[in-house]
């Protein structure tokens, strides 16, 4: 029986690596397009494997066998098969999923920092003149040069000029804080944020997505704690 050649590509960046928004995006697509070619893999392997079983019934009915005997011959020949297949395309299938681990693994970093918008927007302009010189023009600031200047980096999109905001509000006795540094966060990088999560939630989700077909296709048999696992954690996504 034919068996899927690896399907090699380029490496993935490292576990260690910050990745941009785009592309932790354009990984989550190919990381749910990888799950999805070893679910179809695995779909053409076990039709190769029912047609064994299905010949061997055939050819015990050709010889007259009842049939409890052609359901024990193709059972028999199926088992075998799928012994045969497994061991086969080990390597094809494991290529599969160990290229949507891997994506999975070099999110981790971007996972950590991309937690909340808060964490994003602290990031922004971190050690850079423009973030400096914002900081010095907001030493001292009453509250309602710092309300504007909110207000004018949300009207501008500045992110560098919201977070040195952001840093000197968190500075200020909580009762004293002229805005919520979570509300100016959203305002600034509550989209980016989300769409960095839905993404690594993707890619999450193709990486156990692989796993349990994976598993089902050696064990020959639907694991269905997996599949409902899979399908919670799809609907709280």
């Amino acid at each position: 029986m034919n068996q899927p050649a690896p399907d090699n590509h380029s490496p993935l960046p490292p576990p260690g690596k910050l990745i941009a928004t785009a592309e932790v995006i354009s990984l989550a697509d190919h990381a749910a397009k990888r799950a999805e070619k070893l679910g179809t893999v695995i779909a053409g392997l076990e039709a190769g494997i029912a047609r064994r079983g299905e010949e061997a019934a055939a050819s015990a009915a050709a010889a007259g066998f009842p049939p409890e005997d052609q359901w024990a011959a193709a059972t028999k020949l199926t088992a075998k098969a799928r012994a045969e297949v497994v061991t086969n395309s080990e390597d094809a299938r494991w290529g599969y999923i160990r290229e949507v681990n891997a994506a999975a693994e070099s999110v981790a970093l971007t996972a950590a920092l991309f937690a909340s918008p808060q964490a994003v927007l602290a990031r922004a302009g971190l050690g850079t003149p423009e973030r400096t010189h914002f900081q010095t023009q907001l030493d001292g600031s009453g509250i309602v040069e710092i309300k504007n200047m909110a207000a004018l980096a949300v009207a501008t999109n500045n992110k560098v000029l919201g977070a040195a905001i952001m840093a000197a509000v968190d500075r200020m006795p909580r009762r004293e804080r002229p805005l919520s540094t979570a509300e100016l966060a959203e305002r600034l990088v509550g989209e980016e944020t989300r769409q960095v999560q839905d993404a690594i939630t993707k890619i999450k989700l193709a990486a156990q997505s692989a796993i349990n077909l994976n598993r089902e296709f050696t064990a020959g048999k639907v694991r269905p704690l997996d599949r409902i696992k899979l399908a919670l954690n799809k609907k709280e996504a």
